[in-house]
């Protein structure tokens, strides 16, 4: 069950799906027998990914993708492509992974998928990964890549229509590119934000900190949050700009966005009041609240997880 408005019918246990109940159970199955996420190096980590273990492991390779090295003057991005002959728009995705582990390469599958479904070019970006480049590396690339996007749409893709998205830190810097690109006044080409389970306070909300102390087990946890945002943000960064904290930006004049969570993920409350901001500065945005729902939820296949690709689908050609 989806509910896509804020109402008590949300967060009543009552509601939960029974696909949703199996997938909380399997992953804390797996978790209560695993190290602690947060005690192992983000390089092993990586490689666990990569090799196929793990929760999320990285899935397999597409060979309809190509890499390709763009940006301007000394500052170049890599983007994986995937390409369409007679795309409706670009869809620019960057990948989820705490600013500190992931790849463009790492959602093969699920990116063709959604180049096919919604007849768009994908391209999702490379960026660099703390704790080696910390905050504002990450930003600084995807700013890169937006930039050469909208200057080269039309030339090297057909069309100069632009959502964006991306799932937990992807989605943090979805905001904060959406706000780079507000300064440079370059925010007529991005038609819609595609924003899953974001992180938008770097300072932490309520719902992320609720774990602390409890042995209760999540799949993001508060400690991960905590190794996360500390590997990211390095020395004194304010972590009450924009540009860290984008729940704090000036959000007029956004396009719409579509926000999507589940009231199990310690992020929830970023969503919430992410949502809510948006709105508050006259820009559209829906939401998508998923009963009982972990971080990541739609990395696991269920029947709750294409109603909510198909509510993905919707927000995208409405925009469109």
């Amino acid at each position: 069950m989806l509910f896509t408005s804020i109402s008590p019918e949300a967060f009543d246990s009552k509601n939960i799906s029974e696909d949703i109940h199996q997938m909380n159970d399997y992953i804390k199955n797996f978790l209560v027998n695993a190290p602690p996420s947060h005690e192992i190096p983000f390089d092993e980590l990586q490689e666990i990914r990569r090799q196929g273990g793990g929760l999320l492991a990285f899935q397999p390779y597409s060979n309809q993708a190509e890499n390709r090295e763009v940006g301007n003057g000394n500052h170049k991005v890599m983007i994986r492509i995937f390409n369409h002959d007679s795309p409706d728009f670009i869809y620019m995705h960057i990948h989820g992974g705490g600013h500190c582990i992931g790849a463009a390469d790492m959602q093969d599958q699920s990116l063709e998928k959604i180049s096919k479904n919604l007849n768009c070019v994908v391209v999702s970006v490379e960026y660099r990964l703390a704790p080696t480049n910390p905050y504002p590396a990450a930003p600084d690339d995807c700013e890169t890549a937006a930039v050469w996007l909208i200057e080269n749409s039309k030339k090297e893709f057909n069309t100069e229509k632009i959502v964006i998205g991306g799932e937990s830190a992807g989605a943090n810097l979805s905001a904060v590119t959406l706000l780079r690109l507000k300064s440079k006044k370059m925010l007529d080409p991005i038609k819609g934000a595609n924003l899953i389970y974001g992180s938008y306070d770097a300072r932490l909300t309520p719902s992320a900190i609720r774990q602390e102390g409890s042995d209760e087990i999540f799949l993001l946890s508060y400690a991960m949050i905590r190794k996360f945002r500390d590997s990211y943000f390095q020395g004194d960064v304010d972590k009450s700009l924009p540009d860290v904290s984008p729940i704090q930006g000036d959000l007029r004049g956004m396009p719409p966005a579509l926000f999507t969570v589940g009231t199990r993920d310690l992020l929830l409350d970023d969503s919430l009041f992410m949502y809510g901001r948006w709105l508050s500065y006259g820009s559209n945005a829906e939401i998508i609240i998923v009963p009982g729902a972990d971080h990541a939820f739609n990395a696991f296949p269920s029947e709750t997880t294409t109603s909510v690709e198909n509510k993905i689908s919707e927000f995208v050609k409405s925009v469109l």
